[in-house]
């Protein structure tokens, strides 16, 4: 999950930025980036989170290779789909806005592959320690406190030390 969110991150920012860029409306960056989201980007983040349960044993390697797969097929077979359903005369829809579908498919796949290299690079890291599952540790950050004695204790002895 990590890798799957850190992906849709680093992603999500590099649409708004690439909208942003070439609107030059921040505002509309947005809207547009709502759209691919919806469209796209939420699909994919759904198979790169099964495919990362499916393959969370695997090396680091191993996984960014099948999360850019993922990125890559995704990315493909919504282009292809579009392609394949405006492809007869009778649906009758907007070659522009059909245009665009296909172009934030697109967008979406190439920084997706962006989003995951930089995720595998600078994000997860496979060699740092681990702790077990069932190991707790604690912070000791001040003096070893040592023969606590609570107020019911006295109180215990000096009933001893009355009744000698």
């Amino acid at each position: 999950m990590v890798e799957s969110m850190s992906n849709f991150a680093i992603s999500l920012l590099l649409v708004i930025g690439y909208y942003w860029i070439t609107e030059g409306d921040l505002n509309m960056a947005f809207s547009l980036t709502t759209g691919v989201a919806i469209f796209f980007m939420f699909p994919t983040f759904t198979l790169w989170s099964l495919a990362g349960l499916v393959f969370k044993t695997r090396m680091q390697k191993e996984r960014l290779y099948i999360n850019l797969g993922v990125s890559v097929l995704t990315a493909t077979g919504f282009a292809l789909f579009l392609v394949w359903v405006t492809s007869s005369p009778k649906v009758g829809l907007d070659k522009e806005g059909v245009a665009s579908f296909i172009g934030g498919s697109i967008l979406v796949g190439v920084t997706s592959v962006i989003g995951g290299l930089l995720t595998y690079h600078f994000v997860i890291d496979d060699n740092k320690p681990r702790l077990k599952k069932t190991a707790y540790t604690t912070i000791n950050t001040g003096p070893q406190v040592q023969n606590v004695k609570t107020k019911s204790k006295p109180a215990a002895n000096q009933k001893k030390s009355e009744k000698k």
